[in-house]
């Protein structure tokens, strides 16, 4: 006796999305930036704690009761420690970038992210009342910057560190001017 199965459902692979006009993932300048930045936060921690050691052992003498090898185990563990946070937050900025997708289809905008949790959020082109975005020096040289769209209902939604935003901004604009028309 042969059990029924149920027919499988079909899926359209999300690379031939109907009605796709733009998808990016942030900016990797940025990402290259926490990790410049992480670099220069280590470098100038190293240097403060070769510097600090003589102050910290006359604190230590001064507290009564205290060894001074405590000092030397504190001045050890701070220092990996700000090492750690340091690499931790741009390997976090680095997960966040990798895993964001800003989207623009012909019925939406939507931002897809799965770190460090898994957020979709969607923004129906009918909603779209006013749109901008902003940039500063290096990012008109490095071609990405901070799009703001604002809605009648909810807050205004921000996609950070977007890539080419005024190439997203001229694919925005026709749709959401023919949504505001019908």
């Amino acid at each position: 006796m042969k059990v029924p199965s149920l027919p499988k459902k079909q899926f359209a692979p999300k690379a031939l999305e109907t009605g796709l006009l733009f998808k990016q993932m942030p900016s990797w300048w940025v990402t290259l930036y926490a990790y410049v930045l992480a670099g220069l936060f280590i470098y100038a921690s190293h240097l403060f704690f070769t510097w600090l050691p003589p102050y910290i052992y006359e604190v230590f003498k001064n507290l009564r009761g205290l060894p001074t090898t405590w000092a030397d185990l504190g001045i050890f563990w701070a220092q990996r420690g700000l090492t750690v946070i340091a690499i931790a937050a741009a390997l976090y900025h680095q997960l966040w970038q990798i895993g964001t997708r800003y989207i623009l289809t012909e019925q939406e905008i939507r931002v897809e992210s799965w770190f460090p949790v898994r957020k979709v959020s969607s923004i129906p082109l009918a909603a779209v009342r006013r749109y901008s975005f902003q940039q500063n020096l290096i990012a008109v040289v490095l071609d990405f910057g901070m799009v703001e769209i604002d809605t009648a209902s909810q807050n205004a939604v921000t996609l950070p560190n977007c890539p080419q935003p005024q190439i997203f901004l001229d694919q925005l604009k026709p749709v959401v001017s023919a949504h505001l028309k019908s």
